[in-house]
């Protein structure tokens, strides 16, 4: 009856001590089927979906973001060393047009997908307010880590001399060594509009 007693007390400490990252995990939860519903064009004019068959990271992008254009050959570079993760950059808005895209994809030789998210549905899904901003969900659909691609940025006209953090790449390592974490940054950057 006593050891009965232990396993029950026990078992509701475990419970309680995972409680806050099971929580943590259904808030930060993506529906594949919603992504499916979200309408993203790609360079051709053609519909195109988010696949989330293996960890996914979703940029937000703008042709016109100083930060952007700074962050993009590590992004690619990024990209180029993490084969078993699906990029996608996402243009919200109707502001460009796909020559404005193109011209992008080809100065910074962007070798991932881009899409533009013409009525922001996939940015207000995601509660995407900045360019840029990431967000890396894995193939369960939660998002394991949004927010700053490092801590360059530091605030809006200001950066640090040296990185000492990269968020990004760190949650990847993570992801793909099977380490489950959720962190959240909040991005610095120009402010997701159709100006």
């Amino acid at each position: 009856m006593k050891l009965l007693n232990v396993f029950y007390r026990l078992s509701f400490f475990l419970i309680v001590a995972l409680a806050p990252s099971w929580i943590k995990a259904q808030e930060n939860l993506v529906s594949a089927t919603k992504l499916n519903t979200i309408k993203l064009i790609n360079l051709d004019g053609k519909e195109s979906r988010i696949n989330l068959d293996k960890p996914t990271v979703i940029v937000f992008l703008s042709p016109e973001c100083p930060l952007c254009k700074n962050y993009l050959p590590g992004l690619v570079k990024l990209q180029n060393e993490n084969k078993g993760i699906n990029f996608y950059g996402v243009i919200p808005g109707k502001s460009y047009s796909s020559k404005d895209i193109n011209a992008l994809k080809t100065e910074y030789g962007i070798n991932f997908g881009l899409l533009t998210d013409r009525n922001k549905q996939l940015s207000k899904y995601l509660n995407a307010t900045t360019t840029p901003e990431v967000f890396l969900i894995n193939k369960m659909g939660a998002i394991t880590y949004s927010g700053l691609i490092d801590n360059w940025a530091s605030s809006l006209g200001q950066k640090r001399l040296v990185i000492t953090e990269k968020y990004l790449e760190k949650a990847i390592k993570d992801q793909l060594n099977g380490k489950q974490t959720f962190k959240k940054t909040i991005p610095v950057g120009c402010l997701i509009n159709d100006i």
